[in-house]
């Protein structure tokens, strides 16, 4: 099993040009497939102004591969939307995901979109099938490798064993401030909200509504800290539109 992170400057595809339309604007692709010759797509919008979000809609759905895009739903505070698109891409070109599954590679998080590119991270089976997908991705545009090699699965299971301790030790006050925050945006960036106006939401005072978050953030950051200071360099060299692999 082996853990491939890629950047692909998809060719033609509306992730290649949003940013010099829209450069503050960062997305994540939540799923995207290709049914009958139709991609159907859905996305989150992220640092999206309220000025500019009519325009950014517009402009996906008059992108050369798209043939609609509609706002699912949008919030102004967080400057956060989500869009479905619907595509047509061309006999040469299909959707990144098509290809990485055809070939048993699957994504562990949802791709993201910045600087005109996608950054990937799936799991694979073997060697070959990395060749294989890098072989094939490379003809929808230029590929950076970010990284390859062994997932530390097992040290990813044990820190989200012990991040889901640290929740439920959480008592039933904290969890609720916490949920709380986080559904008003409180950890958004910028902050949709203070933790004055969670205190207006909630029986007790500002001071005591800080008091409940700061000791859930502790708890839960506790469990946290052994998968950061783990992480260590990415395995693998850095290489664009270069692949490989040791056959072993």
């Amino acid at each position: 099993m082996l853990e491939y992170t890629f950047y692909i400057r998809h060719d033609g595809c509306w992730t290649e040009t949003i940013n010099e339309s829209f450069p503050d604007v960062t997305a994540t692709i939540i799923y995207s497939y290709r049914l009958l010759g139709s991609s159907i797509t859905m996305i989150e919008l992220n640092n999206v102004r309220e000025s500019v979000i009519d325009e950014l809609v517009a402009w996906l759905g008059d992108h050369p591969v798209m043939t609609t895009a509609q706002l699912l739903q949008y919030d102004e505070a967080s400057e956060n939307a989500y869009v479905s698109l619907v595509g047509e891409y061309d006999d040469d070109a299909e959707p990144v995901l098509n290809v990485l599954l055809r070939n048993r590679c699957f994504p562990t998080v949802p791709a993201t979109v910045a600087d005109g590119q996608e950054h990937w991270s799936v799991i694979v089976p073997t060697n070959e099938a990395v060749s294989q997908a890098h072989d094939e991705l490379r003809g929808l545009g230029s590929i950076t490798v970010d990284s390859l090699g062994a997932p530390e699965l097992d040290g990813l299971l044990t820190g989200l064993t012990d991040i889901k301790q640290a929740v439920q030790s959480l008592s039933p006050r904290q969890r609720e401030v916490l949920a709380r925050a986080i559904e008003h945006g409180y950890y958004d960036s910028p902050r949709a909200c203070s933790i004055e106006t969670l205190a207006e939401t909630d029986s007790a005072n500002t001071s005591t509504v800080g008091k409940h978050l700061r000791r859930s953030e502790a708890k839960i950051l506790e469990a946290v800290l052994p998968l950061l200071t783990d992480a260590g360099p990415t395995t693998g060299d850095t290489a664009t539109d270069e692949y490989a692999p040791s056959h072993t």
